[in-house]
């Protein structure tokens, strides 16, 4: 009788590792790049130059969809998995990109299933089978020397693409900074202090901004103006403020 008691006892705990194994969520996080997909029974293109990507980190999504950079929440339980509300950013591209960026988000915005399928991310829902592989990390870029593009506007939650020229960030190895806002020239001198930037003498050139830039131009400003908070994470560079207002560029 002793023997069968532990016999028992053996197996029900080999069932419970069991279940525990069993429900263990799949490990998404990382940044992943669209490598094929189908929605509503036809393929999703993909257009010549250019990708779709996501990333998901602490219940935190973006990624660019072929255009725009686009920002939302996700859940997972299990391989039960969901997109949150999506915000993107608002740049206009040719129309098959654009065509080809609403049926992304759309895809996206339906799946309901997360899986790993060996090295790949498959999210799949209703007429919905999105393939991800793992994007190949960048070496980090150096804040110093780096020809910084600007891509974003950020206030709180709400992320905006830029308008006007390009708007750069050039650190240079003399300590000289120069900025543009899209309509203005800022120069000044920089240091990295407790991992934020300091622009000391930060000095406009003088122009005029055209009335629908002059927002731009002051968030850009007014931000670097604040000691803003230094993050670089591969080919990308974010700037925020104390009040949360922020930029972020890419290195070009």
């Amino acid at each position: 009788m002793r023997r069968l008691v532990l016999l028992l006892a053996g197996v029900l705990v080999l069932a419970g590792c069991g279940t525990d194994s069993a429900s263990d969520d799949p490990d998404v996080t990382g940044e992943w790049q669209l490598t094929s997909g189908t929605a509503l029974g036809a393929e999703l293109p993909i257009p010549p130059g250019t990708t779709a990507t996501l990333a998901l980190s602490g219940g935190k999504a973006d990624g660019v969809a072929f255009c725009n950079r686009f920002f939302a929440s996700y859940e997972l339980d299990g391989a039960t998995f969901s997109i949150g509300d999506i915000g993107q950013t608002e740049m206009g591209c040719e129309p098959d990109v654009m065509s080809a960026e609403s049926t992304y988000l759309a895809a996206l915005a339906a799946v309901d299933t997360a899986v790993l399928d060996g090295a790949d991310l498959l999210l799949t829902g209703a007429g919905v089978e999105l393939r991800f592989g793992p994007v190949p990390a960048v070496p980090d870029s150096p804040l110093e020397g780096a020809r910084w593009l600007l891509e974003s506007l950020v206030d709180g939650e709400t992320a905006s693409s830029t308008t006007g020229d390009p708007a750069v960030l050039v650190l240079g190895a003399d300590r000289r900074a120069e900025a543009t806002t899209g309509c203005r020239t800022l120069t000044a001198t920089w240091l990295l202090e407790d991992e934020a930037l300091v622009l000391d003498d930060l000095l406009p050139d003088g122009a005029a901004c055209p009335p629908d830039l002059v927002g731009q131009d002051a968030h850009v400003t007014a931000v670097l103006q604040a000691g803003p908070a230094v993050e670089i994470t591969e080919d990308r560079l974010t700037l925020t403020a104390p009040d949360g207002r922020g930029l972020v560029y890419r290195a070009g």
